[in-house]
């Protein structure tokens, strides 16, 4: 339990310091499209200092926790959003996205987590399970995949709730390996230029770019 607060403060804080973030990004009473509000976000976090310094900030306030209500946190940074965006996205559609990167390192078992089949990845997901009716995604990136510990099949997963047979989980991984686009827009001779190989969209198609 007392892992799992840790995590709520951790939240929590991300929340309200994004919601802060906000404020500053979208003052006043001008509204912004949906798209250029990804477009400020995205640039925001694009800066190395304003990145480093935003999760300084996230870390230190959770360290004065413990705070609980996560998802109130939460509902004040969207309605904030919602408040300065022209046309909010429909229901059918997750506007806020959440990237965590590297996740494999949550995954590692630490000193505390002897004896014990869980780690701190499991006890993120079960704090995360919290928020199924808040429209907020969390999406888990790794270059380390060792997905049969990450997401074990339903007899050896560490939880009761993951092993209950009445319960259909969706799967925690989408895998889409580069042989999908290949085979879909194969390589054709004459049709790629240097330019063109060199780009994003195109080195997208192989993975992740090494």
């Amino acid at each position: 339990m007392e892992c799992k607060q840790y995590l709520r403060s951790f939240l929590s804080s991300l929340f309200a310091s994004a919601y802060l973030q906000a404020q500053k990004l979208f003052a006043g009473n001008r509204k912004v499209s949906y798209s250029r509000m990804a477009a400020v976000f995205h640039d925001f976090f694009g800066n190395p200092l304003n990145r480093s310094g935003f999760y300084e900030g996230v870390v230190a306030y959770a360290r004065n926790g413990p705070y609980i209500k996560v998802w109130e946190s939460f509902e004040t940074l969207k309605n904030y959003l919602v408040g300065r965006c022209a046309k909010w996205p429909a229901k059918t559609f997750c506007p806020i996205l959440v990237s965590l990167d590297e996740v494999h390192v949550l995954h590692t078992h630490r000193d505390a987590d002897i004896r014990s089949e869980y780690t701190l990845y499991s006890r993120l997901r079960s704090v995360l399970s919290e928020c199924l009716a808040c429209d907020v995604a969390f999406i888990s990136l790794s270059t380390v995949s060792h997905v049969s510990s990450l997401a074990p099949s339903k007899e050896s997963a560490p939880s009761l709730r993951e092993r209950a047979n009445d319960l259909f989980l969706p799967a925690l991984f989408t895998e889409l390996p580069f042989d999908v686009h290949v085979t879909a827009q194969p390589l054709t001779p004459g049709q790629a230029t240097l330019t063109s190989v060199g780009s994003m969209k195109f080195t997208a198609k192989f993975g992740r770019p090494l």
